[in-house]
């Protein structure tokens, strides 16, 4: 092994390629959107929200979608 020196780092990738924090922080409380749950999994949107502090719910409106409800931010 050889020890190298300034050496910059890269920056981390995201672990997730469905990043829904942009759409969250343009939204409002109380503001919602309907998402294909074949399309999209239901849990990105918590962790996305987590990562934020922001409180979302997410709710079945029919068999294939759900509407996601920002309630805090």
């Amino acid at each position: 092994m050889k020890v190298e020196k300034d050496i910059p780092i890269p920056p981390k990738k995201s672990r997730s390629k469905n990043n829904y924090v942009p759409l969250l922080r343009g939204m409002e409380v109380g503001d919602s959107f309907v998402f294909d749950r074949e399309e999209l999994r239901t849990n990105s949107f918590y962790v996305s929200a987590q990562r934020l502090g922001y409180k979302i719910t997410v709710r079945e409106i029919d068999d294939n979608r759900s509407r996601v409800w920002l309630l805090e931010k």
